[in-house]
């Protein structure tokens, strides 16, 4: 087969899809239109039909009755609630008072601890993220005026090239 030959058998294959396309295009707005034709209805019920059925007089009553059902239903749920809520309070509490505040013998522990870190890392050039985790666990014995000592110092090492940080710095 020459060239002319592929480009008539490009040329009716192209022509081909074309055609198929339109044919699709034509049909799928007929599909469409249909649909939208289509209007629900809804079926009217004779009231003298219905047997066994309860008429509510007032919107009232009705409000009341569901109100009565969920206050039921919801009563073991909402106590439940209740008391898990209270017994994370009581464990926040707890945790609240259980850090010590910093100036006792915990304070000076920490402090010692926060700058054995600084220091080793200092010595080593180099600020790691097990530096960084270890720092964080002596952190909320250290006073306010520690914590920002101790930034100063790792933070002018690594402003001056004394200090590389491999991973995470500390936020105190």
């Amino acid at each position: 087969m020459d060239s002319g030959h592929y480009k008539l058998l490009l040329t009716g294959v192209i022509l081909v899809q074309i055609v198929g396309f339109v044919v699709l295009w034509m049909k799928i707005p007929a599909a469409t239109s249909n649909a939208a034709r289509v209007v629900p209805t809804v079926p009217v019920i004779d009231p003298n039909s219905v047997k066994f059925a309860t008429k509510i007089p007032q919107n009232r009553i009705l409000r009341q009755a569901i109100d009565s059902v969920l206050k039921q239903e919801l009563a073991p749920y909402l106590t439940q609630l209740a008391a898990a809520q209270r017994v994370r309070l009581k464990q926040t509490q707890v945790e609240a008072t259980a850090i010590p505040r910093p100036g006792g013998p915990a304070n000076i522990r920490a402090a010692r601890q926060s700058s054995e870190i600084v220091d080793r890392a200092l010595a080593s050039g180099v600020w790691t993220d097990s530096d960084s985790s270890a720092l964080l666990r002596v952190a909320p014995l250290l006073s306010e005026n520690q914590r920002v000592g101790l930034l100063d110092k790792i933070f002018g090492a690594i402003n001056n090239q004394e200090l590389k940080p491999v991973g995470s710095l500390p936020s105190l």
